[in-house]
């Protein structure tokens, strides 16, 4: 065995063992949920006024899945971390494709300089998706997972655009995008995956995005979760 094979098992033992503790968590007995829903608050070390973004980005996560399992009775959402939790590489994209969740929602800030506030949507790409087709009998590496869901992906990234660049949210913040790159914090998720980076102000300025994002998912809650009754 080769020292690269060996390297790749240790590797991937170790990810199975780190995701031994979240896969137990969930383990017990659950509803008939008919949608799940990962959101990954950012967890890198930017500051904005004096504070880490993987601090804010957790209280955005708590309180979207606060929110969002009060109105929607039959859906869980997952964060990707607790307080004082690290993330290894790989490893959201782990736990999201073992637990097969049905969508994937990345958080990110960044401190803004200018007058108003920008949210730029992102999805996995690495510009070439015509040539990748995808097949039954086939191996694929983990940074080709995007592809399975490509589709999905992008109707749903243009549903949230739409209603992110609507006239009432216009004085909150401008939209950019979607953007079609290959974003790190997305790789190697086979479930439809998206990103939000929106910048803040000022250290409270993520509660004003809370009532966007969620009503720029209701269409795809409620379409999805009609879908699963139909099925």
């Amino acid at each position: 065995m080769s020292i690269k094979q060996r390297f790749a098992i240790i590797f991937l033992c170790t990810l199975n063992m780190q995701m031994y503790s979240r896969r137990s968590y969930y383990s017990e007995p659950k509803p008939n949920y008919r949608m799940t829903i990962m959101i990954d608050p950012a967890a890198n070390a930017r500051i904005i006024e004096g504070c880490f973004e993987f601090g804010i980005t957790l209280q955005c996560a708590e309180q979207l899945k606060q929110e969002l399992e009060k109105e929607y009775r039959q859906l869980r959402i997952v964060l990707t971390r607790h307080p004082g939790q690290t993330v290894q590489p790989l490893q959201n994209a782990n736990f999201a494709n073992r637990l097969d969740v049905d969508f994937y929602l990345s958080i990110h800030f960044y401190q803004e300089t200018d007058t108003k506030p920008k949210l730029s949507l992102y999805h996995f790409s690495y510009g070439n998706d015509l040539v990748n087709k995808t097949f039954d009998l086939c191996f694929y590496p983990y940074d080709q997972a995007y592809i399975f869901n490509k589709a999905q992906t992008e109707e749903w990234i243009q549903n949230m655009k739409q209603i992110l660049s609507q006239e009432n949210y216009a004085a909150l913040f401008d939209v950019k995008g979607p953007y079609a790159l290959s974003f790190k914090p997305l790789i190697g998720i086979k479930t439809p995956a998206i990103a939000i980076e929106a910048s803040l102000r000022h250290i409270s300025d993520w509660q004003q995005y809370i009532e966007p994002i969620i009503t720029s998912l209701r269409p795809i809650i409620t379409n999805y979760q009609k879908k699963t009754d139909e099925a």
